[in-house]
């Protein structure tokens, strides 16, 4: 098998291309599917060293800035655009929370936008089927089916679970749509299933399930406590900013708990970062 193929910031390929093992280590210059965390930056008692982690597949017309909303850090990114479509992702060295990186699903999730068996029209079920139709006739489809079980069975039998990914406007004008218009109770969100536990345990402690913390605490803290956290892999950027300070001249202690043995734990203790892949 050849060695794998790894491509500088701009997506241009280096040459000559490195072994795995070599690209694991390499940082944010190469492969980062396999180097999820990047290059380290060693630091302490001052802001987080800024590093840009980019993904150009061709040259942008423009850049619009922008926001990743793959996981829940919050990064600060800009979208190359070029004939209507993205070719380009880059984190904001100036944003607070990512200094410029961006995790693996930032920095290449939206490449599936191009894929060829992405849907492109709606469909309909029709004797087990799945039939391609219009955008007219689904949701009136949608709207005939509404008003029948509506009829049939009252308002309360119409509930919503909406995305955690909306926008405040988003939610404001689906909660009138469901409680005004329609007069159903029933709306909930994945916000509040995934962030159940996490938000009684904030009111528990503190007495409000909002964080009493920023992401700026990590730059001075000098212990860092996680109970089932596994931030290695489902925070990158903000496990990449508690490695930076663990290579820096005042590690802080480190302490997880967890009934696995994660990434977050193996690669917290190791002096190199590692890939998790080869945690098995």
């Amino acid at each position: 098998m050849s060695p794998p193929s790894c491509m500088g910031r701009a997506g241009r390929r280096l040459a000559p291309a490195p072994t795995l093992r070599e690209c694991i280590f390499l940082g944010a210059m190469l492969d980062r599917i396999h180097d999820i965390w990047g290059q380290r930056a060693p630091y302490a008692d001052s802001e987080w060293p800024s590093r840009l982690d980019e993904h150009v597949v061709e040259e942008p017309e423009r850049w619009v800035q922008s926001a990743c909303v793959l996981c829940s850090h919050g990064c600060s990114l800009d979208i190359g655009v070029k004939s209507g479509r993205m070719v380009a992702v880059r984190g904001r060295v100036i944003d607070r929370v990512n200094r410029g990186r961006l995790g693996p699903k930032g920095l290449h999730g939206w490449v599936a936008n191009h894929s060829s068996d992405r849907l492109t029209r709606p469909l309909v079920r029709r004797d087990a089927r799945l039939i391609e139709t219009t955008w007219d006739e689904a949701l009136a489809e949608v709207v005939a089916r509404s008003k029948e079980v509506g009829a049939k069975y009252g308002s309360g039998a119409i509930g919503f679970y909406c995305s955690g990914q909306m926008m405040l406007e988003e939610y404001y004008a689906l909660a009138q749509i469901a409680r005004a218009g329609i007069g159903t109770p029933h709306l909930d969100g994945n916000t509040r299933l995934c962030t159940a536990t996490a938000s009684a345990a904030l009111i528990e402690s503190f007495g409000s399930d909002g964080s009493p913390g920023s992401y700026s605490d990590y730059d001075s803290t000098d212990a860092i406590f996680m109970v089932g956290h596994n931030m290695a892999e489902t925070q990158t950027v903000l496990w990449s900013r508690i490695l930076d300070r663990r290579r820096g001249p005042r590690p802080p202690r480190l302490i997880v708990v967890d009934p696995r043995t994660t990434p977050t734990a193996i690669c917290g203790h190791d002096p190199e970062p590692i890939s998790p892949s080869s945690t098995g």
